[in-house]
């Protein structure tokens, strides 16, 4: 049943079902669709004997909510409540008297209150739309803590979208004085060793993709020194699954860096297989093929 609380909202299926509700209702689904969509998909839950009643319960705080309440969503509560049928499941999960107890009287206010006509529906939430930070193929460069500069590139840039991300890859650059856009011709994909489940260490390239949103509060300052440009698609749901901050950037360069003899891969990825279509097979895929080979992974 995946319960941590005897509130209406305190299981699993609360927070799932609820949270698909409004993702839908916020798209602009009306509830009758949003419910029929819902019913359509979670028939193992309807059927389920020990998930069924939270499912009801979330469909009908959710729809009350809408102020669009089914009478037969509302009947089919009233005799889980009046019943006790919830009751008696919780008694069969071995449920403490006193869990019962507040159970009970949750199950009674929530039947109570969705008696009522909720006096104005929920608002719609239209989610918020952002332009990524950095432009595709914009070169990036900031200091380390010990004061060379190193190079970063913008190989995706999400325009309007919910979080607006840049999928950003660091080089092996690292010099005193500025990299130039040349310099970023001729870089390569810095690689880190990374602890798998095994306990082994792998190289892993250090690419991420990260939010327009978390930039503001990031202490790493970014400078754009050129643009290449980049002829491949990226796509956040598809390529490269990592997230990360702004700040790690920075972090992640000081730390390999400071023991580079530790740390150092012994891969060499031209920027360039990320950025042209022309020699290479689908970037990701071809990068990592090379890697496995290479490393007989």
């Amino acid at each position: 049943m995946g319960a941590w609380g005897t509130g209406i909202s305190s299981n699993d299926i609360y927070e799932d079902i609820n949270y698909e509700f409004f993702e839908l209702y916020n798209q602009g689904m009306e509830v009758s669709s949003v419910t029929e969509k819902l019913l359509k998909e979670n028939k193992e839950l309807i059927d389920s004997h020990e998930d069924q009643n939270n499912f009801w319960i979330t469909i009908a705080k959710s729809q009350w909510e809408c102020k669009a309440l089914d009478p037969k969503i509302y009947n089919r509560i009233k005799d889980i409540v009046e019943s006790e049928k919830d009751i008696e499941l919780w008694k069969e999960l071995d449920a403490s008297k006193s869990d019962l107890t507040k159970r009970k009287k949750v199950l009674e206010n929530f039947l109570e209150k969705i008696s009522t006509e909720k006096k104005t529906a929920r608002k719609r939430k239209v989610k918020k739309k952002r332009g990524a930070i950095f432009q595709k193929g914009d070169c990036l460069i900031f200091k380390l803590s010990d004061g060379d500069f190193c190079g970063a590139f913008v190989l995706e840039s999400e325009k309007e979208s919910e979080f607006g991300l840049n999928l950003v890859a660091v080089t092996d650059l690292k010099k005193s004085d500025k990299p130039t856009e040349q310099d970023f011709e001729n870089a390569n994909i810095l690689f880190g060793l990374e602890q798998q489940i095994n306990k082994e260490f792998k190289p892993k390239e250090k690419i991420s993709w990260y939010y327009a949103q978390h930039y503001k509060k990031a202490e790493i300052e970014i400078e754009i020194v050129g643009q290449l440009e980049v002829d491949k698609s990226y796509s956040s749901s598809r390529h490269y699954q990592s997230f990360s901050n702004w700040d790690n950037l920075k972090l992640f360069q000081d730390s390999y860096y400071s023991d580079l003899e530790k740390n150092k891969c012994d891969v060499n990825v031209p920027l360039k297989s990320l950025r042209k279509n022309t020699g290479y097979n689908n970037g990701y895929n071809s990068l990592w093929q090379r890697v496995k080979t290479k490393f007989n992974l």
